[in-house]
């Protein structure tokens, strides 16, 4: 397996010009990555590298990568992604001293980065485990700090071709998991001293949703109606909640539809099918109560729109898996998903403490909706949501004392 995976690395990047010609998305990461110039670290200052795969992950890693900056302050904090979706979006992050896409895993290529930049601390969040540049950093006594780990049995890491992935994980510094079957898989691959420290994404949730927004024409469409928020949805999504709201038990209720996927036609199909829907990002209604269904038709709001919202659903559980539980439940508030949910642990913590709601098709979502339109059982379900994440919350500061600790040692 080692060997097919050094070879498919080499082979990248003569692939990609080629792929390229046909995938206009692939010519712009290969195009940004040929583009980027990278800036060595001022001599003398401690380094620190932190990489994420994707958005998702730097959002995991976050509320560490914003302490570390209080907490080392004179340290040159360098930000890398191997997405263009966690780059587009973080490009210009304020915390950072340098935000870049990540070289491909081969030997050359992490024998340069680590030369150029000589991290005393690499942090790992998640996964997109990188053999190269692990093995490299190893040999030359980098620590490495994993955090926000989960590990699973049906993960390729768990597969007897993922032994040489397995091998790199021991060579961490610290891993930080965020559940306790997590710990038990490493035991099982004869890892120890791993710590369960949880997800600092609660930290980060509870944070916004404690902190003020304001938005008056929000404020305007709601009219002091009780308002079901519907986030990160797509098609799927919309199968189920469309025939609710145009005829189920939210009566004189406003919904606020959030979809993931911004494409014009995907938009223009919401506001097709809820006659007298608003956009939020072009309507120029100067009286928006009058609507029933608002689209929320822009990037980086939804987290603080939710704070509207007497219930809650968030999409992708009928697809490849369910978008961010943590954000609604911040606000205490009852959280509704489809069936696909198995890779999140918070979507179990939350259905077993009373707060998350699984629903499998338009009848369930339906009768679910019946039950929470009582306000009691409503109030009681956000208050068991909230509460499970401030019983979860701390992870930041497990993680920051860790990373301490080693840039001291």
């Amino acid at each position: 397996m080692l060997l097919l995976y050094r070879i498919l690395s080499q082979l990248a990047q003569h692939l990609l010009p080629v792929v390229g010609l046909f995938s206009k998305k692939v010519r712009s990461w290969r195009d940004a990555r040929a583009r980027q110039e990278l800036m060595p670290p001022p001599t003398g200052k401690k380094v620190i590298w932190m990489h994420c795969s994707s958005l998702g992950e730097f959002e995991q890693g976050r509320p560490v990568w914003e302490a570390l900056r209080v907490q080392v302050p004179e340290a040159y904090l360098l930000l890398s992604f191997f997405s263009s979706s966690g780059y587009d979006r973080q490009k210009d992050n304020p915390t950072s001293d340098q935000v870049v896409y990540l070289p491909l895993d081969t030997p050359k290529h992490a024998r340069q980065w680590l030369d150029l930049f000589a991290p005393d601390l690499i942090l790992w969040v998640k996964y997109d485990f990188w053999f190269h540049y692990w093995m490299e950093a190893h040999r030359r006594q980098i620590p490495i700090l994993l955090f926000a780990a989960r590990f699973r049995q049906d993960q390729f890491l768990a597969k007897a071709w993922g032994a040489p992935f397995r091998d790199i994980i021991v060579r961490a510094h610290t891993i930080c998991v965020q559940d306790e079957d997590s710990l038990r898989m490493l035991d099982k691959w004869q890892v120890s001293g791993a710590l369960v420290a949880g997800d600092p994404r609660i930290d980060r949730v509870l944070r916004i949703a404690e902190g003020p927004f304001e938005d008056p024409w929000i404020e305007s469409f709601i009219a002091g109606q009780p308002v079901m928020v519907c986030g990160s949805v797509w098609e799927e999504d919309l199968e189920l909640l469309l025939p609710v709201l145009k005829d189920g038990p939210l009566t004189g209720w406003k919904w606020i539809l959030a979809p993931h996927d911004l494409a014009e036609g995907r938009i223009n199909h919401i506001l097709e099918a809820c006659a007298g829907a608003v956009r939020y990002t072009r309507d120029g209604s100067s009286n928006p109560a009058d609507a029933r269904v608002l689209v929320l038709d822009t990037i980086g709001m939804l987290n603080q729109v939710y704070r509207w919202a007497a219930i809650t659903y968030v999409g992708g559980g009928f697809g490849r898996s369910v978008h961010n539980l943590l954000e609604p439940a911040a606000y205490g508030q009852p959280v509704l998903f489809g069936p696909y949910h198995h890779k999140f642990p918070e979507a179990r913590g939350l259905m077993q403490a009373g707060g998350g709601f699984e629903v499998q098709d338009s009848p369930s979502l339906q009768a679910c909706l019946e039950q929470l339109r009582e306000a009691a059982l409503r109030d009681e379900a956000g208050k068991a949501a909230r509460q499970w994440l401030l019983d979860h919350q701390g992870a930041t500061r497990l993680i920051l004392d860790r990373c301490q600790q080693i840039l001291h040692e």
